[in-house]
């Protein structure tokens, strides 16, 4: 237990963020301190949850919060005294013994590298997949030489360290370690199996009995594939359409508008669906993993995300592209359906329909990987050491 190191998580309004604070750092009794920028009415759940749990928010002038709502460049001298104003407001509440700046975009990996410098401590950038496979070649190089200034890098998977040193090969000396992020949603996935019996939850999504539930993608961003994906099971016989639901979970990411495309296309090639555009509690998405049957992952790219490790652990049958043969399905016994082409998705829903798919050993694979009893240890690991270094040097 660490009740007197000094962090600040330089972190996105996420209920990533959330998870990694309260099954992280506050029950290692880190002090964490945030930064209080966002002032959009979405942001308020999180400022809500920050304040109830104790952290310390550093709060900034107008003029940062409006630069940071407005996500695009402004006037540029405006959006340079705005980053002054910013950086004078955390040297102002510091020093720290850590930053750890997790999901790392442009602009603020160079306000959180001036203050490594200015504050003399340890930076560790944490990756979180889309903000390294989903951004521009050209706006990644932009960012190498603030990349080269940290004294540490962390990735949730394997993939993403290969991807990172194949775009960085400067960063050769850069100490990378593989930290994954605890699942919370394993532990409420166990607690609702010894409780309560999987028909009643499916009664209670209103799925019958004599159905299986399809979910396509988890969240509704294009990259997903929906369209093309509905585009093939729509081409399925009518006597499997009928035993069908299908699960479209967008709870965030895309536009409204395309998120309503999806759901009339899925309604238009002939299925029942579930469609979700709200943010879902814990306990609802722990549901969900436990009532869906198949899983189709086609996305465009992805690393070894959250919502596919839920999937596997529910005993879900997961279909998935052999274009994201993920590092860890090389590493571990891992069983699922594969696909190179698209077009094979209906021979293997078949199959799954008309014969039992082993899925046996992937929850405790998943539980071994992902879950929060096995994942802290890592992150202490990682965080005792910097601060170590850190307190040597002063």
């Amino acid at each position: 237990m660490n009740n007197n190191i000094k962090v600040l998580l330089w972190g996105v309004y996420s209920p990533w963020t959330i998870n990694f604070i309260e099954n992280f750092l506050l029950k290692n009794n880190y002090e964490v301190w945030m930064l209080n920028r966002g002032k959009k009415k979405e942001y308020d759940k999180y400022i809500q949850f920050y304040k109830q749990k104790g952290i310390h928010l550093i709060e900034v002038p107008e003029i940062v919060s409006e630069a940071y709502d407005r996500k695009e460049q402004g006037n540029f001298f405006t959006d340079w005294y705005s980053h002054f104003l910013l950086l004078k407001a955390v040297i102002k509440s510091g020093p720290y013994d850590l930053i750890n700046m997790q999901y790392v975009e442009c602009f603020d990996l160079m306000d959180v590298v001036i203050l490594r410098y200015v504050m003399k401590t340890r930076l560790i950038l944490s990756y979180w997949g889309s903000d390294l496979l989903r951004v521009e070649k050209n706006k990644l190089s932009r960012m190498s030489i603030f990349v080269r200034c940290a004294d540490l890098v962390t990735f949730d998977n394997k993939d993403l360290k290969i991807v990172f040193k194949k775009t960085y090969k400067c960063t050769e000396s850069l100490p990378a370690k593989i930290a994954f992020f605890g699942l919370p949603i394993l532990d409420i996935i166990n607690e609702k199996c010894k409780k309560e019996e999987k028909e009643n939850l499916r009664r209670k999504w209103g799925v019958p009995e004599d159905k299986k539930v399809i979910a396509i993608g988890y969240n509704g961003i294009p990259e997903q594939q929906h369209k093309k994906i509905l585009g093939v099971i729509g081409r399925l016989e009518d006597n499997y359409k009928e035993k069908i639901i299908l699960l479209l979970q967008m709870s965030y990411g895309g536009t409204r508008g395309y998120r309503n495309s999806v759901i009339a296309m899925a309604k238009k090639v002939g299925f029942e669906c579930i469609d979700i555009q709200h943010f879902l509690t814990n306990e609802e998405v722990a549901e969900l993993r436990i009532i869906t049957d198949l899983y189709i992952n086609a996305q465009v790219t992805d690393a070894f995300s959250g919502s596919i490790c839920e999937n596997l652990f529910s005993d879900t049958v997961l279909i998935n592209a052999r274009w994201l043969r993920y590092k860890e399905f090389e590493m571990y016994n891992f069983k699922y359906l594969e696909f190179e082409n698209i077009n094979e998705i209906n021979f293997l829903i078949k199959k799954a329909f008309n014969q039992k798919i082993d899925v046996i050993g992937n929850k405790q694979l998943v539980w071994k990987l992902r879950s929060w009893e096995h994942c802290s240890s890592k992150w202490e690991e990682i965080y005792g050491k910097m601060c170590e270094k850190y307190r040597e040097r002063k």
